[in-house]
């Protein structure tokens, strides 16, 4: 397209950019244009190139790019209406920033080297240079943003290391501790044919050294899942999405007793069977549920809050995040269990991977926390799983 097909001196004149020239000044300007037809991702300042320009934006949109070490960092996007000049092409330094077109665009390339060498166009060169300068002064506006966003962003991961190191450096030497008296606490458990008090013990060593990671990590506990909000709401969604889990226990251990004869004379319902050692009473019974309730919230505080959380958070980069976080911190949960034996510490790890899943969905413990006390409660006290294990 050429200046005879399109009106440049009614464009510029109608244009923002020509609000404060004179027709006579608009003209001396048109006669120092030309119209370009650009093509999307088209160059048309390179970053130090030294002729200087105006271009006025008829349609379409460009980008203001800073060169970075392996890539252009965008600076800003100007669309229809917008004009783009560098003072320091003026200053014969170059540009300071590369513009290349975002999607074709319709642009008037105005030579300023013309206008500002001419000494009959004093007043007209005064009046670009101010325009220029207040386009400098956005552009420098825009830069400072860039730089304030990129130093946030590199704060913001620099803390997630800094929190990441924490977290590990603690697991490590809780894990080291663990390992080493693994062997100890393995005759411990089978000398005294209870893991109780080694896992009461254990329990409170590990929620309190969670706890002082998630204190010390520098974001508020709400992060990490640790709030009441929507409480009912995730209640609510807990119960109904646990609901399938419960009847599933229901049928295999209806299918178990129907189908296998050594399990025939074992009855459906039978709260009696994780009290076989000690004798079942209602009193014991219901102060034991309340005991599993309570640790079911430690558990639930360390395992998703704690350690999914935290590592969810934490790990670099986000493709598979949530995936490696429930798996992850089921593991060390269920690794944590090996002194009882690998049965249990894999019945601790499977419906891990149930409410791992449901905290990435709900963002909060209380749900999961719910699901672990009825999900418990219903396999081990009522329907009494226990005695397929004995």
């Amino acid at each position: 397209m050429s200046s005879k097909t399109f009106n440049v001196y009614h464009e510029i004149k109608h244009n923002p950019f020509g609000a404060e020239f004179t027709d006579d000044e608009v003209n001396i300007i048109t006669q120092h244009s030309k119209v370009m037809m650009t093509e999307k991702d088209e160059y048309i300042v390179r970053e130090g190139d030294p002729e200087p320009s105006l271009y006025i934006i008829k349609t379409g949109s460009v980008g203001l790019y800073k060169e970075q070490r392996e890539h252009e960092q965008l600076v800003t996007v100007l669309n229809d209406g917008d004009f783009i000049g560098d003072l320091a092409e003026v200053g014969g330094h170059g540009s300071t920033t590369a513009v290349r077109t975002r999607q074709p665009s319709l642009l008037i390339k105005i030579n300023v080297t013309n206008l500002l060498n001419n000494p009959n166009y004093k007043s007209l060169q005064v009046k670009l240079l101010r325009k220029m300068v207040k386009q400098l002064s956005l552009e420098v506006q825009h830069k400072n943003e860039m730089m304030l966003e990129k130093e946030a962003r590199q704060q913001k991961e620099l803390k997630s290391y800094k929190a990441l190191g924490l977290l590990a450096t603690n697991l490590l030497v809780v894990l080291s501790i663990y390992t080493l008296m693994l062997m100890s606490l393995t005759h411990f458990v089978d000398y005294h044919g209870v893991s109780t008090f080694v896992d009461v013990a254990l329990l409170i060593g590990f929620a309190f050294v969670m706890y002082t990671i998630l204190k010390q990590s520098g974001y508020p506990l709400k992060s990490f899942g640790l709030s009441l909000d929507k409480w009912k709401v995730h209640v609510k969604d807990a119960i109904l999405l646990t609901l399938p889990v419960l009847f599933f226990f229901l049928v295999l251990k209806w299918g178990l007793i129907t189908f296998i004869p050594a399990f025939a004379d074992i009855a459906l319902f039978n709260p009696t069977a994780a009290f076989s050692e000690i004798g079942f009473s209602f009193s014991i019974f219901l102060l034991t549920i309340i005991v599993y309730i309570l640790f079911s919230v430690v558990q639930e505080f360390i395992a998703r809050a704690g350690l999914q959380s935290a590592l969810y958070r934490f790990l670099p980069g986000s493709k598979g995040k949530h995936m490696k976080s429930i798996i992850l911190s089921n593991l060390l949960f269920a690794m944590a269990h090996s002194h009882i034996g690998t049965l249990f510490a894999l019945s601790a790890f499977i419906p891990g991977l149930f409410w791992g899943w449901m905290f990435a969905k709900q963002k909060s413990f209380v749900g999961v926390c719910v699901s672990h006390m009825l999900i418990g409660i219903w396999v081990i006290f009522i329907l009494g799983f226990t005695e397929f294990i004995s």
